[in-house]
């Protein structure tokens, strides 16, 4: 068999926040298939920033960040797409204008630019991170890979018809991840596939959000979790068991991945 290039999503995949941690069958599952031979690959949302050393624990040199545009093989930058800084003034001028909260993700911060509601609070909450400082110049002077829009409403698709070059997607109910057009985790996978030269066919993809379907489509091999929104389910090759369930285990031990353990 063939090396596999493993994609995982961290939240809802790799870290269970119905317990906030990671399961001893997950841990389970990265170490097998690390010892196996194959590439456990980390593809997330999240900038380096708010990875509080899970990677380190599960010894991953390799990831892709702010939904693909920051992708890294083995401690080296192979892909890394900013956003433009008159794309940046442009959205901070809207949400000054319509009192919308406003986040930044570089490579060593999550903050904000501004704080007038409850709703970064609430976004934090739903994926167990500390609260964001407030930095709003913090944009001048690092490279920024995404922006969190904390916005509750769903027509924020007509945002994109305002900000030509920027695409709007929920990350959960409270804010949604503002990224460049064309491309979410997808674009890492293909910095794989391009620099790399690792066929499409080695690649396994893991994910339950809606950022994680251009990854799974793209991917040799694409995989959703249980607790996945049916949208992304109908995208995958397979639908495997809940995360709290040890949907991730189940799913390698299908493939024949790892072998089986004392987990049900």
């Amino acid at each position: 068999m063939n090396k596999k290039y493993i994609f995982m999503d961290l939240d809802g995949t790799i870290i269970d926040h119905g317990h906030n941690g990671i399961l001893p069958s997950t841990l389970y599952t990265i170490s097998e298939l690390q010892k196996n031979g194959h590439e456990v690959i980390i593809a997330t949302g999240r900038p380096p920033a708010l990875f509080f050393g899970v990677d380190k624990k599960l010894g991953i040199k390799s990831y892709i960040a702010a939904n693909g545009a920051l992708a890294i093989h083995n401690d080296e930058i192979i892909l890394s797409n900013t956003i433009d800084g008159k794309l940046i003034d442009q959205l901070i001028a809207f949400s000054i204008e319509n009192r919308i909260d406003l986040g930044f993700e570089s490579r060593t911060h999550f903050c904000l630019f501004s704080h007038n509601t409850d709703l970064p609070e609430k976004f934090c909450e739903a994926f167990h991170l500390p609260k964001p400082e407030l930095l709003p110049e913090h944009y001048k002077e690092n490279d920024i890979y995404q922006m969190v829009l904390f916005y509750s409403g769903k027509d924020f698709k007509k945002f994109e018809e305002k900000f030509k070059g920027l695409w709007f997607n929920y990350s959960n109910p409270y804010g949604l991840d503002v990224n460049l057009e064309n491309g979410l985790k997808d674009a890492g996978l293909r910095a794989f596939h391009d620099v790399l030269g690792i066929s499409q066919d080695d690649m396994i993809a893991v994910g339950d959000g809606y950022n994680d379907i251009t990854m799974i489509q793209y991917a040799g091999m694409g995989i959703a979790m249980g607790n996945a929104d049916d949208v992304v389910k109908n995208q995958a090759d397979i639908v495997t068991d809940r995360i709290e369930n040890n949907g991730l285990y189940k799913a390698f031990v299908k493939l024949g991945l790892i072998k089986k353990a004392d987990y049900k």
